[in-house]
């Protein structure tokens, strides 16, 4: 779909949308992600390579409630500490990420600056009932830092596919 007419220089009027039923939302109590561009998540003040689940669920809620509030003028309607906790017991049962180093260059700083993030797949394992539906909007809405950039894209990976 054409989003962007270069002769014309402006937006199409048609902007694909995805309702919450064309969501995947079978997992069972294991699912693997896959982060097809690097992927910049920082917690506790440090770009992270070890993903673990409740840092995902942090910055999915982060994304998805700023996203609502700005574009929707409305607040998540969820128990945010709640999702939290519960996404502590959801394990990391495999991971395979490593670190991928992208530039680009900054006219505003009038310099090179660098765009890493972790890319690679994760499995984890546990109850992901409560995450399904994040998980499967973070599809669509990518996560972490440099997301304007194209970062953060990952796929909920099916090895029936």
């Amino acid at each position: 779909t054409t989003l962007y007419e270069i002769p014309q220089e402006f937006l199409t009027d048609y902007l694909p949308t995805v309702s919450a039923s064309q969501l995947s939302t079978n997992s069972g109590d294991t699912i693997t992600l896959e982060f097809l561009t690097p992927t910049r998540i920082k917690y506790r003040d440090r770009y992270i390579n070890d993903l673990e689940f409740h840092i995902l669920i942090r910055n999915l809620l982060r994304r998805i409630s700023m996203l609502m509030l700005y574009h929707c003028n409305t607040e998540l309607d969820a128990d945010v500490n709640e999702l939290i906790e519960k996404a502590k017991s959801v394990e990391v049962k495999n991971w395979d990420l490593d670190w991928h180093d992208n530039q680009r260059y900054s006219t505003r700083q009038k310099r090179r600056m660098k765009l890493g993030g972790v890319v690679g797949k994760v499995t984890y394992q546990g109850n992901l009932e409560p995450f399904i539906h994040l998980l499967a909007l973070g599809e669509q809405v990518h996560v972490g830092k440099g997301t304007t950039f194209g970062l953060g894209r990952y796929i909920i990976f099916r090895k029936d596919i």
